[in-house]
C-alpha cells in the first residue's frame, strides 16, 4: 500500500525537488549554511534581550520572526514545490503512538543523562544556570505549553526539517540528517544540553524521512517540548528539592535500560511501518561534502563563546547580574 509519498531513500524529496525546481535556482548547501547564520545572528543579537523584557512575548516574536519567515523566505526564494520540499504530507495514524513511545522514551534518557552530567559538574563546584523559569501557576503552565511547545514545534521544524535538512539531501540523506542536527544542538547554545539536543534533532529528522511528513516531526517537536514544560512545572511547584547523592546514581541503571528498550522498540516499530529503506544500509559518508565552511566556522566560534559563558557563569567566575 503505497500511502506515504517518499517511498524509499532515492526519492524522499530530492529527486522530485530536481524536477520541480528551476535548476538555476536550487537550495543547495552553502545557501542554507548562509540562512542558518544569518538566523543565528540575528537570534543572538536581539532574541534575548526581548525574552529578558517579557519572556512569553520574547518568544514568540523569536519563533515567528526569527525562525519560521526566514525558513518561509527561503522557500519563496527558492521557488521551492513546498510540500515535495519540506514533506507537507498528512501524517498517518499509524505512526502517531510510535512517536508517542519514541518521544517520551528519549526524552528520559536524555534526561538521564543531563542529570547525571549536571550532578557530576556541581560535584566541581558548578551552580546551575536557570535558563527558563519554572512556571509557577496553571496559567503559566499553559502558557509555556502554547509558547514552547506549539510555536517552537511548528516553527523549529520549519526551519531545520523542513528548510534546511531538504537542502543537504542531494548528498545524501544520513549526511543531511548529522549536519542539520548538528546545526539545531548549536543553535540552542547551551554546552550541557549540546549531546542532547543533537539526539533530538537526529531523531526528529528520522522521523521526518520515515513517516515522509514534516507534521511527524512537528508532533515530535512538540512532545518534547510538553514534557519538559510539564518537568517544569512540577519541579516548580518543590522550593526544596532533595538532592540524589552521587553514590546511588546507580539505581537509575534499571531506568535507563528500560528508557532505551523503549526507544529501541519506537525506531523499530517506525521503521516496520515505513516505506524509506533502512538510512544506514545506502549511507555514502557521514557529513555532507563541502559540510565545513565559513558559516559552521563562525556558528562554531559563536557557541563556543555562549558555552564558555554559561560554563564561566555556573563556576561563578562572573555575575551577569553585575554587568
Amino acid at each position: 500500500m503505497n500511502d506515504n509519498k517518499p517511498s524509499n531513500s532515492s526519492d524522499s524529496g530530492i529527486d522530485m525537488n530536481q524536477e520541480l525546481i528551476d535548476p538555476g535556482n536550487k537550495p543547495n548547501l552553502k545557501s542554507i549554511m548562509r540562512l542558518f547564520i544569518i538566523v543565528y545572528i540575528f537570534l543572538l543579537l536581539f532574541a534575548s534581550m526581548l525574552q529578558a523584557w517579557n519572556f512569553e512575548f520574547g518568544m514568540i516574536v523569536t519563533e515567528v520572526v526569527f525562525i519560521l519567515l526566514p525558513a518561509l523566505w527561503y522557500w519563496r526564494r527558492y521557488r521551492v514545490n513546498q510540500v515535495t520540499y519540506a514533506r507537507l504530507y498528512p501524517l498517518k495514524a499509524r505512526f502517531i503512538p510510535i512517536i508517542i513511545l519514541l518521544s517520551a522514551s528519549m526524552w528520559l534518557i536524555n534526561m538521564v543523562f543531563a542529570t547525571g552530567l549536571v550532578s557530576g559538574l556541581m560535584e566541581l563546584g558548578y551552580q546551575p544556570v536557570v535558563a527558563i523559569e519554572p512556571p509557577q501557576t496553571l496559567q503559566q503552565y499553559l502558557s509555556y505549553f502554547v509558547i514552547l511547545s506549539v510555536f517552537a514545534g511548528i516553527c523549529e521544524e520549519v526551519l531545520f526539517r523542513g528548510t534546511i535538512m531538504p537542502a543537504m539531501e542531494k548528498h545524501g540523506l544520513v549526511p543531511a540528517i548529522i549536519l542539520s542536527s548538528l546545526l539545531f544542538a548549536l543553535f540552542h547554545g547551551s554546552f550541557l544540553s549540546l549531546i542532547s539536543t543533537f539526539t533530538l534533532g537526529v531523531a526528529m529528522a528520522v522521523v521526518v524521512i520515515k513517516t515522509g511528513s514534516l507534521w511527524g516531526g512537528i508532533f515530535y517537536h512538540m512532545l518534547n517540548n510538553f514534557y519538559a514544560a510539564t518537568y517544569l512545572y512540577v519541579a516548580g511547584q518543590y522550593e526544596n528539592t532533595a538532592e540524589v547523592d552521587p553514590q546511588s546514581y546507580w539505581v537509575f541503571l534499571p531506568l535507563l535500560i528500560l528508557f532505551l528498550a523503549g526507544a529501541y522498540l519506537g525506531f523499530r516499530l517506525l521503521q516496520k511501518h515505513s516505506q524509506v529503506e533502512p538510512l544506514l544500509l545506502n549511507r555514502e559518508g557521514w557529513l555532507p561534502r563541502g559540510w565545513f565552511n565559513w558559516p559552521l566556522l563562525v556558528g562554531l566560534l559563536l557557541f563556543l563563546l555562549m558555552a564558555l559563558t554559561e560554563m564561566a557563569i555556573g563556576f561563578g567566575l562572573f555575575d551577569l547580574v553585575g554587568l
